[in-house]
């Protein structure tokens, strides 16, 4: 999966959170949580496997390689092979 689809599936889940809220309180919140989690989980370099951070740099501060969001995760394909 790239980085790109996994922001789509992240931003979904947070703002489909905030809809759901005001009505389902708890369902809203179970979606938030799941957002939170799956971005600290999810939004690593595709290189060095390390946090990007908040903001949507051109190049991971750790390893200084190109983070191409369209690219699938290199180490995590090679961690499942």
């Amino acid at each position: 999966m790239t980085l790109r689809q996994k922001d789509y599936i992240i931003a979904a889940l947070a703002i489909g959170g905030l809809f759901v809220a005001p009505f389902k309180g708890s369902i809203g919140a179970v979606m938030l949580l799941a957002a939170l989690a799956l971005y600290n989980i999810w939004w690593r370099c595709p290189h060095c496997g390390k946090f990007l951070g908040r903001k949507h740099e051109l190049h991971c501060r750790y390893c200084g390689k190109v983070v191409d969001r369209a690219a699938k995760n290199k180490k995590q394909d090679q961690d499942e092979a």
